[in-house]
């Protein structure tokens, strides 16, 4: 009965938090991206069809309505701090100019085209499709901006790509100029590399359309037609590929080192939401277990106990929530109530068995969610309690636990191996004394 009463609860805690999760996801991140996306839309169509027509007006108040509403709803849920000064203070700031560019288009559309304001009319319409970049920051758009990200960081390479490329074609234009001075493709040295850039692209052709290699191999013979090849394959194969390979060499790395970075920045806020995650599955361990001893201590019928169990132990999941509600918002902040949470863990001497923790990785999706968001590769997840039990003692610490997942965020750098090769070297070392202490031959 006990145990069919606590997956009772289970199910009940289970069904609320997906629902919060679904309607703050819906709320905060699916909507808004789609609005945008329909006023990206809406931006597209009114530049071909009835420009001055009424309904483009009403559709932009409805939605510069809707972009304030968001504002004010995140102010309220985030509060002033946590919008203006939080982890994504960019963000808001860049949502409350688009806010503020919109209401000034709307007073001037409805007070200033009597002034002679159509031109900064025109540019704030124009700055309507800023909004689009308000869509990188909403997950579901998360792999966009990565590429985005990586074009960005491979700009110097492909800078210096394009530095390579008008050199090469430079000195074929100086060449081709040279050599082919009766034609009038190659009648100065801008047109002669412009040629030569359609000879390795596309559209290799006379003025009149015909195929210019033709022409050029009629009149020089099988020479032209080799040197032809061999550039060809040069510029095609040679640097086009190398540019291509530099290219995304860059930003691979490029990206790799921000996602380190990102790591790092996000150490002590990643703590604090796996330390909080992990006390409250701990704690409802507790919580459970004294609501069953609560209710074993009423004269009540043994029918209902589930339910009653099941209502004090909401009732206390819901005071522990009100208790650990407030969120930090700076890296101090974070450090300080992971602190506590650390402290408070070591007061109650907490262990976590074997059994105990693979039972979470299989059945707490909030857990999953909370690992996989901070990349912690949950491919193994059976083998992750004896990645977090270093001194193989069958049990996990809260504070063995937490260390240990944040090791575990990302992929391996080269400090990882780095400390693995220094740590080996010492134990080497170490093990080096100790046999020539009993004097035994290595």
């Amino acid at each position: 009965m006990r145990n069919s009463g606590a997956r009772h609860v289970k199910d009940i805690e289970d069904v609320e938090e997906s629902e919060e999760s679904a309607t703050f996801l819906l709320l905060l991140d699916a909507i808004p991206a789609l609005v945008i996306l329909a006023s990206a839309a809406v931006a597209g169509i009114n530049a071909d069809y009835a420009v001055n027509h009424w309904i483009w007006d009403v559709l932009e108040a409805l939605f510069t309505a809707f972009f304030t509403a968001e504002i004010l709803v995140k102010l309220k849920v985030f509060g002033c701090k946590g919008f203006f000064w939080g982890a994504d203070w960019y963000w808001s700031w860049f949502d409350l100019l688009c806010v503020v560019l919109a209401l000034v288009e709307m007073i001037i559309t409805y007070t200033g085209r009597t002034l002679g304001a159509v031109g900064i009319l025109k540019m704030l319409k124009l700055a309507r499709l800023g909004r689009i970049i308000r869509l990188l920051k909403f997950k579901i758009f998360q792999e966009l901006k990565l590429m985005i990200q990586g074009v960005f960081t491979g700009l110097r390479v492909l800078f210096w790509a394009v530095v390579l490329l008008l050199g090469c074609v430079y000195l074929l234009g100086v060449v081709t100029r040279t050599i082919f001075t009766d034609r009038p493709e190659f009648n100065s040295v801008g047109q002669a590399m412009f040629t030569s850039f359609r000879c390795f692209t596309d559209g290799c052709s006379t003025y009149e359309g015909a195929p210019l290699q033709e022409k050029l191999f009629e009149e020089h013979g099988g020479l032209f037609m080799l040197v032809y090849i061999l550039l060809f394959l040069f510029v095609t194969i040679g640097i086009f590929n190398l540019i291509m390979a530099v290219f995304i060499d860059n930003v691979t790395d490029g990206s790799t080192k921000k996602r380190q970075r990102e790591l790092g920045l996000n150490a002590p806020r990643t703590g604090w939401v796996i330390a909080s995650e992990l006390r409250h599955l701990i704690l409802s361990r507790f919580l459970y277990k004294e609501a069953e001893d609560e209710v074993d201590a009423e004269d009540g019928n043994e029918v209902d106990r589930p339910r009653r169990v099941s209502k004090i132990f909401k009732e206390k999941v819901q005071n522990l929530r009100e208790m650990y509600g407030y969120k930090p918002h700076t890296t101090q902040e974070y450090d300080d109530l992971t602190d506590q949470i650390r402290e408070e863990m070591a007061n109650r001497k907490i262990v976590v068995t074997r059994t105990e923790f693979n039972h979470w990785l299989s059945t707490e999706k909030p857990l999953l969610e909370t690992l996989n968001d901070a990349e912690i590769d949950l491919s193994c997840k059976s083998d992750l309690f004896d990645v977090l039990d270093a001194d193989l003692s069958g049990e996990l610490e809260f504070e063995e636990m937490v260390d240990g997942l944040l090791k575990c965020r990302g992929p391996a750098s080269k400090t990882d191996i780095i400390a693995i090769r220094l740590k080996t070297r010492l134990l080497v070392r170490l093990m080096i004394r100790i046999c020539e202490k009993f004097d035994i031959d290595v």
